[in-house]
């Protein structure tokens, strides 16, 4: 599980302001001033804490106010071509909580009073007087920071307010009644969810650990999106059209894809992507979950995979489920028979048909396969079938409980083969086909297909009669060939080695000098 220390690497510094200074504007059109005004604020220590911006006339400041988000407004009331409260009253339709002071040498009534009808924080008069600019400063630097404090916790209730709402509709539950805001302030249009799925659990009850998964997905996705944290293994992302939900889940794949290895790469866990049909509306969100959720239910079929969405298939027909049954009635009558080469067809055929079609649920499955079981076992002497079936309803995969049924297989084809002639037979079969193809690559499960028996039954058998595992087997031969290749031509040793099998020169080499003792070339010299 991925603990909060791992995720305090993503996770920015908290600090109690913020960590970009505040925009102030300095509108001053008399050069000793705005120097003054700036040795005050280096003296004060507080220039770290602004990034400055000057004007020398209301038509710059106009300017900068329309380009800049500005936080902090110290304006002279008489300016060139736009006076200070013409500069404030535009500043102020901007942001109508942007502190202002004024600064002028005008001790009059009237100016007081315009400032005040624009909501001036305060009125420093001309010549500016230290403690009093020091005073106006802290405390207007104090209000930026209650207002960013009210505005983080206000964003952050009504984040969680927004999370709590789509909680509750992925889930189908009632969502009326939440505190202050109705849920149709909440109903975005939403057009794709993305289920994740953590293969154990991820989430605990730290608030870090989703804000450090969150911005770790921030780094990595080329969009926005809204997350969802559903339980201590699923969450959901959602995308509207213009933060990339239009790509094509192709494309989305591949990008989770992406995601997946990183995960995997840097915490060592899995992590499986249900990308769900495109949504028209709000309303559509918990038939899209549960869309999801199905398809992730398909990963049984499929070990390797971790990206799922929605694909055209087949339309599945009753003569499939017919299909398993009559595969079933014909292992039974090949185990009362003893024809084992033909239970082992019949084996191959089913798992075949649910590798190949995902239209099965899972449980149907585990059915079929625990009737096989108990099929295998009515010619075995063994009481461990009870256990043999609980572990194929415990199993993740499907690929998991073929090697359960194949275990079963090999120890029924053990005790019928055992002294048995025919068993010679069929290891002389493999020795053939190894000979024939050395040139390829042979995999177990194809030597196994071409002599008609599970692949570990064949091990264990190949063993038995050559005193050889069957890789080391191999290598023999195709070492043999290229000693015999070697001192009979003169081709070059890479296109000997590709001439049995080895597509890697470097490889053949070492291989070559582990079988004999010495290299290839040593051996062409003799």
């Amino acid at each position: 599980m991925w603990k909060c220390p791992i995720f305090q690497k993503l996770l920015p510094v908290r600090k109690e302001i913020k960590d970009m200074p505040y925009k102030m504007l300095i509108a001053e059109d008399e050069q000793e001033e705005y120097e003054l005004v700036l040795y005050l604020l280096n003296k004060l220590k507080l220039d770290s804490s602004l990034q400055i911006y000057h004007a020398e006339n209301g038509k710059q400041a106009l300017k900068i106010l329309e380009e800049t988000p500005i936080e902090l407004l110290l304006t002279d009331i008489e300016m060139p071509f736009a006076n200070g409260l013409e500069i404030a009253a535009k500043a102020r339709a901007r942001n109508p909580y942007l502190p202002i002071v004024f600064f002028s040498c005008y001790d009059n009534f009237s100016y007081i009073k315009t400032a005040l009808s624009v909501q001036a924080n305060n009125y420093l008069l001309k010549p500016l007087n230290p403690e009093e600019f020091e005073t106006t400063m802290l405390h207007t630097l104090d209000l930026l920071k209650q207002a960013e404090l009210q505005k983080k916790h206000a964003d952050s209730r009504i984040q969680a307010l927004k999370n709590h709402y789509l909680y509750l509709k992925l889930n189908r539950m009632p969502c009326e009644n939440l505190p202050e805001m109705g849920g149709a302030d909440f109903a975005d249009d939403y057009t794709l969810l993305l289920l994740l799925h953590f293969e154990e659990s991820f989430f605990d009850c730290e608030p870090s650990v989703s804000e450090g998964f969150i911005n770790f997905l921030r780094q990595i996705l080329p969009f926005s999106f809204d997350f969802v944290n559903l339980n201590p293994s699923q969450s959901v992302l959602l995308f509207r059209d213009e933060t990339g939900s239009h790509m094509e889940q192709e494309q989305l794949a591949g990008i989770c894809r992406q995601i997946h290895e990183k995960i995997l790469e840097t915490y060592q866990i899995h992590c499986y992507f249900a990308i769900s049909t495109p949504l028209s509306e709000c309303d559509d969100l918990p038939n899209a979950y549960e869309d999801a959720c199905d398809l992730l239910e398909t990963r049984f079929f499929c070990q390797d995979r971790y990206v799922f969405h929605k694909q055209p298939q087949k339309e599945l027909f009753s003569e499939n489920y017919d299909l398993c049954s009559e595969i079933l009635v014909s292992a039974r009558t090949d185990v009362e028979s003893g024809d084992l080469e033909q239970l082992t067809k019949d084996i191959l055929r089913l798992n075949e048909i649910f590798e190949q079609s995902r239209n099965y649920s899972h449980i149907y499955a585990r059915y079929t396969y625990s009737s096989l079981i108990q099929i295998l076992y009515r010619n075995l002497d063994s009481t461990d079938m009870p256990d043999d079936i609980e572990r194929i309803f415990s199993c993740s995969f499907i690929h998991e409980i073929e090697e359960i049924v194949f275990a079963v297989l090999a120890r029924l084809q053990t005790e019928q083969h055992a002294a048995s002639p025919s068993r010679k037979h069929v290891i002389q079969l493999a020795k053939q086909y190894i000979h024939k193809h050395y040139r390829e690559q042979i995999s177990l499960n194809d030597l196994a297909g071409a002599v008609y028996l599970n692949p570990s039954y064949l091990s264990t058998v190949f063993k038995m009669e050559t005193g050889s595992s069957i890789n080391k087997y191999i290598k023999a031969v195709r070492m043999e060939k290229a000693k015999q290749i070697l001192t009979q031509t003169n081709i070059r040793v890479s296109d000997a080695g590709a001439a049995v099998g080895y597509s890697n020169t470097s490889y053949f080499i070492r291989s070559f000098h582990e079988y004999f003792g010495e290299t290839p070339d040593k051996m062409r010299q003799k």
